[in-house]
């Protein structure tokens, strides 16, 4: 499988998964408080199985959620990148979007800039080496803290882009979404993933 090169900040690496990751990431997935605005806690198996297909992904097309390490001391402390977005969501976002930013920082790490500093990283991975566009972002209508780290990099809301998550049942306090935008400023008519 084809490995992707690191991206490096002053305190972060952002990386390929590693055998050694899979632990402290159950644990992550596991913690009510960090999954607050997720379908559920994770479990060591599924955990397992979302390591295994972000490996792939990543082999396969270059996108999706990689591993973020500390540099001070070599901790795993969550995961970012920029994913493809699954059909029954682009069908409910305003312009059908192809790729999202995401992060997910273990909650011993919150406060700290961690979430900004990695998706600020892969937004200029994605302006530089993979030549996107547009990136959006998209959190539950509650979630302030990602929204926060959404307008720290630069994206900025679209009103009429705040949707319904189709992966919630209609009805379910989950479902409302607000949606965020940045369009690369470096080029125009840029490639975007197909």
């Amino acid at each position: 499988m084809r490995q992707l090169e690191p991206i490096e900040t002053a305190r972060l690496i952002i990386r390929n998964w590693e055998p050694r990751d899979r632990a402290p990431y159950a644990e992550f997935l596991s913690d009510p408080v960090l999954r607050k605005y997720f379908r559920s806690v994770i479990d060591v198996e599924t955990a397992n199985r979302w390591i295994d297909g972000y490996v792939e992904e990543l082999a396969t097309t270059q996108f999706g959620w990689r591993a973020v390490e500390r540099k001070s001391d070599g901790a795993l402390i969550g995961d970012a990148g920029i994913g493809l977005i699954d059909e029954p969501s682009r069908a409910v976002m305003h312009g059908s979007p192809l790729v999202e930013a995401g992060w997910t920082i273990g909650r011993a790490f919150w406060g700290q800039g961690y979430a900004t500093e990695a998706a600020a990283a892969c937004l200029h991975h994605a302006w530089t080496h993979q030549g996107l566009t547009e990136v959006v972002a998209a959190a539950h209508q509650d979630n302030v803290a990602s929204h926060r780290v959404m307008e720290k990099i630069g994206m900025r809301r679209d009103p009429d882009g705040d949707f319904e998550d189709p992966r919630f049942a209609e009805g379910h306090w989950l479902r409302p979404h607000l949606l965020y935008r940045i369009s690369n400023p470096g080029i125009t008519g840029a490639e975007t993933p197909r």
